[in-house]
């Protein structure tokens, strides 16, 4: 199978889930995903390519690269996240035997990291009780209140190597800022009021600007030098300086304790967003 068929077999089951991901159950929710995630774990058993990089593909917003142009909407975030479901069940009859009352999905995605992460995972008697949650019939509310607590207690432990991260609160602020800003032009729903609104910028130096957020997530892409338009506006112009420092820094200390206070998937969905105000087609189907 080329990556071609591959989105092919898998985009009429995403439809299908963006479609009625309201009316389906939280169980059927993840039966879908999981045929998505056995698709693109078929296609990486059988091909050498790493995930994320099959993920950019498959997506088709891929840093202006000449061989990839737009191909789905199936966002990385999404993909990766039915390979983690995949890759959590063996096969997709335990999915009802482990979630026979699964009371919602959200719920279960912001717990999934104490069923797959090594570093987070529960075993014996304490899944039983996560998988007891999980599948009772409390309200989501109440249901993600404990799942938070157990986040808190598992995984947001005080870590003396943190010291060093208000260095680096400017630039949180910074991105977080800016993150609101450019979802909020996803938010008007009209390209050209969203065009508008930014002025006009440049495509290139948007694309450009979504290329080296998207590296900061992991180590090893390689490093672009990037010329700001005069005229920026403040809130880009501070989000260029702190990125384009991150991401040309040789040391790559900051660039880590960026990652921990700030996570991957939140600097891949900012970088998707921008992506988005590339063309009116890709802004108009972005989720």
């Amino acid at each position: 199978m080329d990556k071609k068929a591959l989105i092919e077999t898998i985009a009429p089951l995403y439809n299908y889930y963006k479609e009625n991901k309201d009316k389906i159950s939280p169980v059927e929710a993840l039966e879908i995903m999981w045929d998505i995630g056995d698709h693109i774990k078929s296609f990486l058993d059988s091909h050498k390519v790493k995930p994320h990089a099959l993920y950019r593909e498959i997506y088709g917003k891929a840093e202006g690269s000449k061989n990839i142009t737009q191909k789905s909407y199936i966002t990385r975030e999404f993909q990766g996240r039915c390979f983690r479901i995949r890759n959590l069940f063996t096969n997709k009859a335990k999915i009802r035997i482990d979630f026979p009352h699964l009371n919602n999905f959200t719920v279960f995605r912001e717990a999934m990291p104490f069923l797959d992460n090594p570093k987070y995972i529960l075993k014996g008697a304490e899944k039983e009780n996560l998988l007891n949650i999980l599948n009772s019939n409390f309200k989501p509310a109440i249901l993600l209140k404990r799942i938070r607590s157990l986040q808190k207690e598992k995984i947001n432990k005080k870590n003396p190597r943190t010291q060093k991260l208000h260095e680096l609160e400017d630039a949180k602020q910074h991105f977080i800022n800016f993150y609101n800003y450019i979802y909020s032009l996803i938010d008007v729903k009209n390209y050209e009021l969203a065009m508008c609104k930014i002025n006009n910028i440049a495509p290139q130096f948007i694309r450009e600007l979504a290329k080296i957020t998207a590296s900061l997530c992991q180590e090893g892409l390689k490093a672009v030098k990037i010329v700001p338009p005069t005229n920026l506006d403040q809130i880009w112009l501070t989000y260029y300086n702190d990125v384009d420092r991150l991401i040309n820094q040789k040391d790559a200390k900051q660039r880590r304790r960026f990652r921990r206070i700030m996570p991957p998937q939140r600097i891949i969905r900012l970088a998707d967003m921008l992506y988005a105000l590339l063309d009116q087609k890709l802004y108009e189907n972005f989720k």
